[in-house]
């Protein structure tokens, strides 16, 4: 038996990934703050490691959503 993926199931599946590890990078970047201040190598490290994801994420849900770069910008 041969199990078939949709490109449309593969997204949702990146897109349940990447919630999941902004929620984990969010959780050590607040407790890096907490602990080491917000000023930090390492939280500062876990802000943009934060960022990036958080770009993809968007990148990705935007083309979901049939949205494109041009008609998000003015």
């Amino acid at each position: 038996m041969i199990l078939y993926r949709s490109r449309a199931s593969e997204k949702m599946v990146l897109i349940k990934e990447l919630s999941r590890f902004v929620e984990e990078k969010r959780a050590l970047m607040m407790e890096s703050a907490r602990k080491n201040g917000l000023t930090s190598d390492e939280t500062v490290r876990y802000s943009q490691e934060l960022d990036d994801l958080l770009n993809r994420y968007e990148k990705i849900t935007r083309k979901e959503n049939g949205y494109t770069e041009s008609a998000g910008s003015l």
